[in-house]
């Protein structure tokens, strides 16, 4: 066998005039954590939607993000986009109370936004953050969450 140094996707020769730095996003980025809550009430109708969260397009995902649905009014815990409803979480409220949709080191480690939520190509901008009813509420709840990500 071999033996090797190799480098990570951080380390660079600052002499080589061909190499490319790292991403400032992965090698030296902010986190970002907008916090917030939703409420519902008892009469909400399948097909409503609740707009969660805006997050850049190009920022990299972070498992920071939850989502407490133990008092949430709906037996289905259902977020994505606004027209792509589960693009980021689809499971029974009964599950678990904090939904967790990235993990440390899993496969979306590294990803951005628009990545993990299955769009083909980086549109720019903003990626609207959405909950959706997909059946009559069970009666009147809340939904706290952590969005988190890492920017430049």
């Amino acid at each position: 066998m071999a033996v090797v140094t190799g480098n990570s996707n951080l380390v660079y020769d600052h002499f080589d005039i061909t190499a490319t730095p790292p991403d400032p996003e992965v090698a030296r980025g902010r986190l970002v954590l907008s916090t917030g809550s939703v409420a519902n009430v008892g009469t909400d109708s399948s097909g409503s939607k609740y707009h969660l969260a805006n997050v850049p397009s190009n920022a990299l995902v972070h498992e920071d993000t939850f989502f407490g649905v133990a008092s949430w009014g709906f037996a289905q815990v259902v977020i994505g986009t606004e027209t792509d409803t589960d693009a980021l979480v689809d499971q029974t409220k009964a599950t678990e109370n904090v939904v967790t949709p990235f993990a440390v080191a899993d496969a979306n480690h590294g990803k951005r936004w628009w990545e993990v939520l299955g769009l083909a190509e980086n549109p720019g901008g903003q990626l609207e953050i959405w909950a959706h009813a997909e059946a009559n509420a069970t009666g009147a709840g809340s939904m706290t969450f952590r969005i988190a990500y890492i920017m430049p």
